[in-house]
């Protein structure tokens, strides 16, 4: 078995060698013909090269060929366009010359002219002067002619003409700044009715016209006097403690407050209207003062909070909310300062200005209204030193000051606080006078528009704000009327304290025509 093993093997190796000589000699075969085939290609590569090459030599033979012609081509059209533009410039050339000889010429020709022109000026020149010394001569002698035959003083001829050109000249001068004053007044009108109409327009807050209660009103007459006590004796304590007068109606079961301290007064109303059920009243009267004091600062507090002056001091705030409590022509002063502030500030932003000086000048206007029943003197100075002593500026201190001219306004915010203040105390239904104040106003109106000659009726129409007269046409002509409805004015002015402004209207019919005629006049109260 081993034998056999072993000569199985040794077939095996005898087959792999002859194998691998085979494979030998056929790789060397194939690498034989791979040359040969290489070789015939190279040969292939150079023949087709010589033959390529050949072609090319050709090809640029002919391409030299072709340049050479189309070269001979372009030198002939460039000679051609040579000879061309020498010719041009041959032309070119003559012209210029021709046109600087034309320019010689012409040179020589003005200049001869000019200095022919010379000539002549300078004997012009020697004329005039010997002309000029003549007149002046003349001149002199029939000046010294004319002196000699009238004693006439030069100078003051002079003088006296001098002073008429300038009495001239003034008048005119006087004239026309006029014309430009009263030009100017009647555009500074229109601008601002404009600017009045256009705040107005912008100013939405909301107004209520709020009235001072001056009784407290009880159920029966028989609870007031259990409240009160007998006699009416603990209403006299409360008279004492609140410093106030208490009128009882002998009518109806109610009791009017009187005293000229607003802040007092609210304090005897607050008391009388809580239920009395302490002991002792003067318990009551602190209580009340408390919540009263509390009240007046949180008033102050809420005005400057709403008009955005927060740093307002604490004193000029509790000043401002005890205006809660004063009254002026039946117009709330509280409400009627945050308007005026509101007011004040959009006129000055309407003339591009800031507007929290002029609302804090607003506001301030008439803080005196709270001190002038113990304080001498108008409440636009009592309020005005009040809040210099507490640190206001100047120019507000000086608005306040100014806004009924105890000074003369001088500022633009002086005559804004003016103008914000007759804005909120204009508006309907702002003020309202008592029955009598009214009736005792028209009276006197009429009595005054009859006190004329020739006047045959009079009427007062708009609430008292306009007096209507009618005249006899025959005893009053138009220039009469007009100068009764001065006069009526004028009067008006004299005798009567009213606010605001009253329209005086003067009528004459003629009954020929039909035809009436009316004259009309404003006076200023």
């Amino acid at each position: 078995m081993f034998n056999i093993l072993i000569g199985m093997g040794a077939g095996f190796g005898i087959g792999s060698i002859i194998s691998f000589l085979i494979s030998a000699f056929l790789r060397k075969q194939k690498i034989y013909h791979t040359k040969q085939e290489a070789q015939r290609i190279i040969q292939n590569a150079k023949d087709k090269e010589e033959q390529n090459h050949e072609q090319v030599l050709n090809k640029v033979e002919e391409y030299k060929i072709s340049l050479l012609q189309q070269q001979e081509k372009d030198l002939e059209k460039l000679s051609q366009k040579q000879h061309d533009l020498q010719m041009k410039i041959e032309q070119l050339s003559h012209q210029k010359e021709e046109e600087l000889y034309k320019l010689e010429k012409y040179k020589k020709n003005t200049h001869s002219e000019l200095n022919n022109i010379l000539k002549m000026n300078t004997q012009k020149e020697d004329h005039l002067k010997k002309k000029k010394t003549h007149l002046k001569k003349k001149k002199s002698e029939t000046v010294q002619t004319l002196k000699k035959q009238f004693t006439i003083n030069i100078e003051k001829l002079k003088s006296e003409n001098q002073k008429k050109w300038q009495s001239q000249i003034k008048n005119q001068v006087l004239i026309d700044i006029k014309e430009k004053e009263e030009h100017f007044k009647h555009n500074i009108n229109q601008q601002a009715h404009f600017i009045l109409e256009l705040v107005l327009s912008r100013f939405q807050h909301p107004y209520c016209s709020e009235r001072g209660i001056k009784n407290v009103i009880f159920k029966s007459k028989t609870i007031m006097e259990n409240l009160l006590g007998p006699d009416f004796s603990k209403m006299k304590i409360l008279e004492k403690e609140c410093g106030v007068d208490m009128k009882v109606s002998d009518l109806e079961p109610n009791i009017s407050i009187l005293g000229i301290d607003p802040v007092r007064r609210e304090l005897g109303r607050a008391s009388l209207k809580k239920q009395i059920k302490e002991s002792e009243i003067k318990n009551l009267v602190q209580k009340t003062k408390r919540e009263l004091f509390q009240q007046i600062k949180s008033d102050g507090q809420k005005i400057c909070r709403e008009l955005k002056l927060e740093d307002t001091k604490r004193e000029i705030k509790n000043m401002m909310g005890s205006l809660r409590y004063r009254y002026s022509f039946a117009q709330n002063q509280y409400f009627h300062c945050q308007e005026v502030g509101w007011l004040c500030g959009l006129l000055n932003t309407e003339l591009g200005e800031e507007s929290s000086p002029a609302r804090r000048a607003g506001m301030l206007h008439d803080i005196g209204k709270a001190m002038d029943h113990s304080k001498e003197g108008g409440h636009a100075v009592i309020g005005a030193d009040f809040i210099e002593k507490y640190g206001e500026k100047p120019s507000i201190v000086y608005a306040v000051k100014a806004h009924h001219h105890d000074v003369t306004p001088e500022n633009t915010l002086d005559f804004l606080v003016i103008s914000a203040d007759a804005l909120s105390g204009a508006r309907p239904g702002a003020r309202r006078s008592t029955v009598d104040s009214y009736n005792q106003k028209v009276l006197t109106l009429e009595k005054i528009g009859k006190s004329f000659k020739g006047v045959k009726d009079t009427y007062i129409m708009s609430a008292g704000r306009e007096i209507r007269v009618i005249v006899d046409s025959k005893k009053i002509d138009d220039l009469k009327a007009l100068e009764l409805s001065k006069k009526i004015a004028g009067k008006i002015e004299e005798e009567c304290s009213y606010p605001g402004l009253i329209k005086v209207t003067v009528v004459r019919q003629v009954t020929q025509s039909v035809n009436v005629q009316s004259h009309q006049k404003q006076a200023h109260l």
